[in-house]
């Protein structure tokens, strides 16, 4: 199936590991010129091998820390004059703490919140203008079941992810008239290293081992497993092609049925 993202240009944030990487991967192999961005220039530089490797086609790269808005001014900046625009942005970035409620402290929420919720917003405020410049666009943005699916031991997730699900559909009403297509993916457990953190701070407050705390964790999805992230990356890469060119205002759950409710 031809997705018509030959040529296009993708600025992947959080591309250097997880389901970010995964996705600058499925963009890359669809032809699409792709930017990554992240905190660590070693991870990213590997990342930007590998995706090479794999496509034939070398990623740039970008070192940015998306709490900092100087840096995200300046990694627009840069996609903008190495690639010459930006078509699709990816948010692939923020983790937030877990715990019990009450041992959860000012700065946990203040980080839990600074990158995941303001940073994917700084993100599509920096490039925004240059999409409704250029006709048009795709922002798809990494979300989380935990803003449908709330659970007391994650609560600095469900609140960020349930005000990226607001964020996300009410920005695709602004931007529709100018052709911009705003989407959010949910997904649930995936198997990337913020899984075993998870697991090992529920292990923590349960007071079980970490592979029990893991096996409870993932009884809570109907498939029995966690996602690899090439599954999630797969609908990122759809919701950003000319095949989903209707599709918009809407957060898809990727998540084994883990989501319950309407």
């Amino acid at each position: 199936m031809n997705l018509g993202l030959d040529g296009k240009v993708a600025l992947v944030t959080g591309g250097s590991r997880g389901i970010g990487r995964a996705a600058a991967l499925g963009l890359a192999s669809e032809g699409a010129r792709v930017a990554l961005a992240a905190r660590e220039r070693a991870v990213l530089e590997e990342a930007a091998r590998a995706i090479e490797a794999s496509t034939g086609h070398c990623p740039a790269v970008f070192v940015c820390d998306c709490t900092r808005p100087s840096d995200v001014v300046a990694m627009v900046r840069g996609v903008m004059e190495r690639l010459g625009g930006i078509d699709i942005l990816v948010n692939s970035i923020g983790a937030a703490k877990g715990g019990n409620f009450l041992e959860l402290s000012e700065s946990d929420w203040e980080e839990s919140l600074a990158l995941k919720l303001l940073g994917q917003i700084r993100c599509c405020r920096e490039v925004l203008p240059l999409m409704r410049a250029r006709g048009g666009g795709v922002i798809v943005n990494v979300i989380g079941h935990r803003g449908k699916q709330p659970d007391g031991r994650a609560l600095p997730a469900g609140v960020a992810n349930a005000g990226l699900i607001n964020f996300t559909m009410g920005l695709a009403q602004e931007e529709a008239r100018y052709g911009i297509r705003v989407l959010g993916v949910n997904p649930a457990p995936v198997q990337t290293r913020r899984l075993q953190a998870v697991f090992e701070t529920e292990a923590r407050v349960l007071g079980v081992p970490v592979e029990e705390a893991g096996r409870r964790w993932l009884a809570q999805v109907p498939l029995g497993r966690a996602a690899r992230p090439e599954e999630i990356a797969d609908v990122i890469t759809f919701l950003a092609s000319d095949r989903a060119s209707f599709i918009t205002g809407t957060v898809v759950h990727v998540d084994g049925g883990a989501t319950r409710g309407i």
